[in-house]
């Protein structure tokens, strides 16, 4: 496989799990609809006037600064853990 396609699959793999921490554990419980628009960027939706936390405001704009991130990225900066992940896919590939 070409490195440009492993790179391609390590960011969804990143964004996979950027959006999974965001959601399951950073928002759980929360009373707001996060909804990712088409670049992966997390949105609040909501009533509007409706009063939405800080931590809400703090994990929806983390979650934003590492989607920018991935775009920058090479495949020596993903986590051993992305690595192990891409290799168990793309041997389910051959």
């Amino acid at each position: 496989m070409s490195d440009s396609k492993k790179l391609r699959a390590l960011k969804e793999i990143r964004r996979k799990n950027l959006e999974r921490n965001l959601l399951d554990v950073q928002l759980k419980g929360q009373d707001h609809y996060v909804f990712i628009n088409e670049r992966n960027k997390a949105q609040v939706v909501s009533k509007d006037g409706e009063w939405i936390t800080e931590h809400i405001k703090t994990s929806i704009l983390k979650f934003n600064f590492e989607i920018d991130k991935i775009e920058k990225m090479l495949v020596k900066d993903f986590t051993k853990e992305e690595l192990k992940e891409y290799e168990k896919t793309s041997s389910k590939d051959v």
